[in-house]
């Protein structure tokens, strides 16, 4: 005796059970995305921008946009404030550069801060405590704010 497919063993006839029709495009596409929506479920208030993760500090050459001063009248009024009142009376005024890094957010980071060259010691000294004061817009590469390395040049002239 040959079995039939709706006919249980016993001989009762068995329901039909009718089961939606999932076309192979619409089971591609939900095989495709799931990963994406798991990754978007489990990673969700922990993930972070790239570029946030990304500690490397980029030199000037290599960003697309570099850091700028946000504000040069405050800079300047920083850096007349910082002159040393010895050197100043005494008609004594020089160049100093410093190096330092610019984070994501445009602060100076503390730490980085380098005289690199002076003409005299004390405006050197002055300078780096200005540029620790110091915000900037920062350095972007492709749109994204990265750490970017500076050097500054700062001139007291008597």
């Amino acid at each position: 005796m040959a079995h039939h497919p709706d006919v249980g063993v016993d001989g009762e006839r068995l329901p039909l059970i009718s089961l939606p029709r999932i076309d192979s495009m619409s089971l591609t596409l939900r095989r495709s995305l799931f990963p994406a929506l798991a990754t978007l479920l489990l990673a969700g208030p922990f993930a972070r921008p790239a570029a946030a993760q990304d500690d490397k500090v980029y030199p000037i050459s290599e960003v697309t946009n570099p850091p700028k001063l946000s504000s040069t009248v405050q800079a300047a009024r920083l850096i007349s404030e910082s002159y040393p009142a010895d050197l100043k009376s005494r008609g004594v005024g020089g160049m100093v550069e410093l190096q330092f890094i610019v984070d994501s957010k445009g602060k100076v980071e503390a730490g980085s801060v380098e005289v690199v060259d002076a003409t005299q010691t004390a405006l050197g000294e002055a300078a780096r405590k200005v540029v620790a004061k110091l915000d900037f817009s920062p350095g972007k590469l492709n749109g994204a704010a990265v750490k970017t390395k500076v050097v500054l040049p700062i001139i007291y002239k008597p």
